[in-house]
């Protein structure tokens, strides 16, 4: 198991720092601890009891001052909140450790205590962000990949231009736009694979040209597309909707009428996406490998968004419903 995997798994990585947390409060009051008669369970013990309340005051600490006032940036609050905070640990545990049989703690002690108390919450928050940040950037990759490998085969481009051929002979005005439409698709996946986070306007936009190209392709497919909200500020991670149309398009193109209801609402930051299309109950040529949808997840995870995906079926109609809330915005 690597550090990595180590750090990422929670009962072993508290178990770890919870443990060096002790340790230095043995070194802090082990020699002010009265030996006589008592063996190192009772040492050990007397120890757990002043680690108790150390322990408590270095999370609150972390929670409700580093967390909502240095992490946003009020730094003369967070300066004042600190002292005032840190001083009172200092009298209480100055009281509770003499009143405990720990001794007396001197000041160079406290400090410790509250110095690397404080110290492991930021190293902790340093490395989350490291992990986070290299699984984003592994995830992009892969995408980008899986995507080029979809969009850039030779089955999947001899399609494109078979259609577009065909297109030529019967309607050769509208060649140009074709090519144009399969163009800006295959250059906005290229490019939204190296971000981290794109407008949700280009995503929709870039759906709506990934539909346009495959109504193009299979004229009986009808698509009803209702779009709500303000999406020019507000971001999510690339090609998350894609998956989804995908799915919808390749499965409802084996039935007689195909459909694809879409329906995308933005409120604040919280988006809502739903998808329905239908497909055939029984003999389906196709057989769906879930690679999408598990990939979508394993994003979802990676970017720590707070969302909800259900998946289900109704007779002939399969429906998917996103939900997120709290996207980034560009202000």
């Amino acid at each position: 198991m690597t550090i990595a995997k180590i750090y990422q798994n929670f009962f072993l990585r508290n178990l770890i720092v919870n443990t060096l947390v002790y340790l230095i409060i043995l070194a802090c009051v082990y020699d002010e601890i009265k030996l006589d008669g008592h063996d190192w369970p009772y040492i050990l013990s007397k120890i757990a009891v002043g680690y108790f309340p150390t322990i408590v005051w270095v999370t609150c600490f972390n929670l409700f001052i580093i967390k909502p006032f240095l992490f946003r940036k009020k730094f003369k609050l967070f300066s004042i909140l600190m002292v005032v905070y840190w001083t009172g640990f200092y009298y209480c545990m100055a009281w509770f450790f003499p009143e405990v049989g720990l001794g007396n703690l001197k000041t160079l002690q406290i400090l410790s205590l509250i110095i690397n108390g404080t110290f492991f919450y930021f190293v902790h928050i340093f490395i989350t962000k490291k992990i986070i940040q290299t699984d984003k950037d592994i995830m992009n990759f892969k995408s980008e990949l899986l995507f080029l490998k979809q969009q850039l085969n030779p089955h999947f481009l001899l399609n494109a231009m078979n259609n577009l051929y065909g297109e030529a002979l019967a309607e050769p005005d509208k060649v140009p736009d074709r090519i144009l439409n399969l163009s800006d698709m295959l250059r906005y996946q290229i490019e939204a694979t190296k971000k981290d986070y794109v407008l949700i306007e280009e995503e929709i936009a870039f759906v709506k040209k990934y539909i346009e190209y495959y109504t193009f392709r299979n004229e009986r497919l009808c698509v009803i597309q209702n779009i709500e909200g303000v999406y020019n500020l507000t971001e999510i991670p690339p090609l998350f909707f894609l998956p989804l149309v995908e799915n919808a398009v390749k499965f409802s193109a084996e039935t007689q009428e195909p459909f694809i209801h879409l329906d995308l609402k933005l409120n604040c930051r919280n988006l809502t996406f739903t998808l329905k299309n239908n497909f055939l109950v029984s003999g389906s040529r196709l057989s769906g490998t879930g690679i999408g949808i598990e990939n979508l997840k394993r994003r979802l995870e990676v970017y720590g968004l707070k969302h909800v995906l259900s998946c289900k079926k109704e007779k002939d109609t399969f429906i998917v419903k996103l939900s997120i809330w709290n996207l980034p915005t560009v202000v």
